[in-house]
């Protein structure tokens, strides 16, 4: 914080008006990173803030964040801010990565080996812990689909623990043209299934291979229906599991083999 910086203690500052906005989606082009982890995890991924706000009692992170973007807001204001009943310390408006879509995916297949497909995942937060899922095991980029959660929101990021600042994300309007680019490319494409796909544990993976994972019913786009299914065997009476769940154990068969 610049010496010169008083704490933020009207809750008509703009800054604190800044936050609002981001926080509930009014500025597409900047995303809020709450909590100290991922206000990290932007910065190491080199993003620039456009505006860290801390807690005027946490001064030691007052020190490690020191910079021109830098406030301290007076505690009983920070409480009311983001978007998290327990506010951390410190959270950051930062840019959002650069958008890429269906067409930058069909310039960078040669780049990829597991790839991460999401199609109605209606739970951002869900979509958070499968981007994590799919770095941990080795996955080198996530296409998401329109028409379920969307990456850059507070609780996908949160879900994602800085992932999806680190993977590169491919949001698609064209879910056929994507499918249809990676087929192309040489990308063997699964898909989760309830029941009825090939079990998991007997499924040959390839070296260019798509995981995708469709929404939380279950219920597949049309335009995954050539994929081919993989079902995880469960004992007992148990009908399904929890989409990251599922998502998990896929990518890291699919990594491993």
């Amino acid at each position: 914080m610049d010496e010169g910086q008083e704490v933020i203690r009207s809750r008509a500052n703009p800054a604190l008006k800044r936050v609002d906005r981001v926080a509930r989606g009014k500025e597409p082009e900047a995303m809020l990173l709450e909590g100290e982890r991922l206000v990290l995890d932007g910065l190491g991924a080199g993003l620039e803030p456009e505006l860290l706000l801390v807690r005027d009692d946490r001064l030691e992170l007052m020190e490690r964040l020191q910079g021109p973007s830098t406030r301290a807001v007076a505690a009983p204001l920070f409480e009311r801010l983001g978007t998290l009943s327990t506010p951390p310390g410190v959270l950051g408006v930062f840019p959002r990565p650069a958008q890429l879509d269906e067409v930058d995916l069909e310039g960078s297949l040669q780049r990829h080996g597991l790839v991460l497909g999401v199609a109605g995942v209606a739970d951002p937060g869900n979509l958070g812990a499968l981007a994590r899922s799919a770095e941990a095991a080795g996955a080198t980029a996530l296409v998401v689909a329109t028409g379920g959660a969307r990456p850059f929101t507070p609780k996908a990021l949160r879900g994602s623990m800085g992932s999806l600042l680190r993977l590169p994300v491919y949001e698609i309007s064209d879910l056929g043209r994507a499918v249809g680019a990676l087929e192309r490319g040489g990308f063997r494409q699964h898909i989760a299934a309830t029941r009825g796909g090939a079990p998991l544990d007997s499924t040959s993976f390839s070296k260019r291979v798509v995981v995708w994972m469709s929404g939380e019913t279950g219920e597949a786009p049309a335009e995954l229906r050539g994929c081919e299914p993989v079902t995880i065997p469960m004992a007992g009476q148990v009908e399904s599991l929890n989409v990251t769940v599922a998502g998990a154990l896929m990518l890291f068969a699919a990594g491993r083999r």
